[in-house]
């Protein structure tokens, strides 16, 4: 579901996976320890591409975290 999709939130996760966002969140704090992902702020959103991105035009105007999936996190997408 998340690797097929550009954007997604953690609202939408839950609801597909029938779970909380408090679990989601719980979930996304474990990947990061483990090195899958990394989170980046609205203030160093310039960075990265934001062409397509459904929240660009919030960027810099409201506080936006955005969870990137590392190259570690990628290897184990793709196998």
């Amino acid at each position: 579901m998340i690797k097929n999709e550009k954007y997604i939130s953690k609202s939408k996760i839950a609801k597909e996976l029938n779970t909380t966002e408090a679990v989601i969140e719980q979930a996304f704090s474990q990947l990061y320890n483990m090195g899958y992902i990394k989170i980046q702020n609205s203030t160093d959103c310039s960075s990265h591409k934001c062409s397509g991105c459904s929240f660009a035009a919030f960027c810099n105007k409201m506080p936006l975290n955005t969870i990137i999936i590392t190259e570690k996190g990628e290897k184990i997408l793709n196998n």
